[in-house]
């Protein structure tokens, strides 16, 4: 059971469903944050909020699509969902910030919640592309009914026979690929140590600690995030393909835990009520 998410306030969808109707609800990140969208889709259907998108959303969509094709991946958000409460949810995939991406997303959704920070290894350049893409975040939210999120990165963890992470460094290296598979131990994930992990988040609050971008919020994620090293997809499921647990070790996504989303949407929910 999952008793430290339960220990956090939990907040199911219809709350914050009840709180968006007749707007749109956008999700854009990397595939951590493509979880937290499942699970939201989830929840539509366990709650009982789902139907069908109507034909004025599905037209929406195809009329903001050149917009999206302008961008780096050329396709518009996927996985449209709407509540009976009229909401509307879509999800865009970004790894990093792309001008014309942001600006599509900014043409599309009411409410945003959006992270990039784990691919991002340059710290400088976070810092540039998060001063950058607030300007305009910060416009967005400065309007009436519209709310941006910046949702902090997750905490890392490493595999457990994995001595502080240096197995990211020799995979680097390639001397990952080439060592002998039979010697691998079965994946556990470990704690958190003081690895360096935590970067983009201390780039995040010092790039709104300036006081530039006031409507801009911060969504907590990593303290949620930081003590689940148990909860990762290398300890709980053997990957399709043949890629078992001893080759393919994950200690970034997570399992599903109703609790631990619910948890997350709770702070969703107190920075949409602000």
């Amino acid at each position: 059971a999952d008793f430290a998410a339960w220990l956090c306030r939990q907040c199911d969808l219809a709350e914050v469903a009840a709180l968006l109707p007749d707007r749109t609800f956008m999700l854009m990140g990397d595939s951590v944050m493509e979880q937290f969208y499942n699970a939201l889709q989830c929840q539509l259907r366990r709650e009982g909020l789902e139907k069908p998108p109507d034909q004025a959303f599905r037209r929406f969509i195809t009329q903001n699509e050149p917009l999206w094709k302008m961008g780096k991946r050329k396709m518009p958000p996927k996985l449209p969902q709407q509540a009976s409460s009229g909401m509307r949810m879509l999800f865009a995939r970004a790894i990093n910030y792309q001008p014309e991406d942001l600006a599509a997303a900014l043409q599309t959704a009411n409410v945003i919640v959006l992270n990039w920070g784990l691919h991002y290894h340059n710290m400088t350049q976070y810092r540039i592309d998060l001063h950058t893409a607030f300007e305009q975040l910060n416009r967005h939210a400065s309007v009436r009914g519209n709310i941006v999120l910046f949702m902090e990165t997750g905490a890392q963890h490493f595999r457990q026979d994995d001595s502080r992470g240096f197995g990211r460094l020799r995979a680097s290296a390639g001397s990952w690929e080439m060592r002998d598979p039979s010697t691998d131990k079965h994946c556990a994930c470990s704690p958190i140590e003081d690895f360096g992990v935590n970067r983009q988040n201390g780039v995040l609050h010092a790039v709104l600690a300036t006081g530039l971008y006031p409507s801009v919020q911060v969504l907590p994620f990593y303290e949620l995030t930081r003590p689940r090293w148990r909860w990762h997809f290398g300890n709980c499921t053997h990957r399709p393909s043949g890629w078992n647990k001893d080759t393919c070790c994950d200690c970034s996504h997570f399992c599903y835990s109703p609790a631990m989303w619910r948890a997350h949407l709770a702070q969703v929910m107190s920075r949409l009520v602000a």
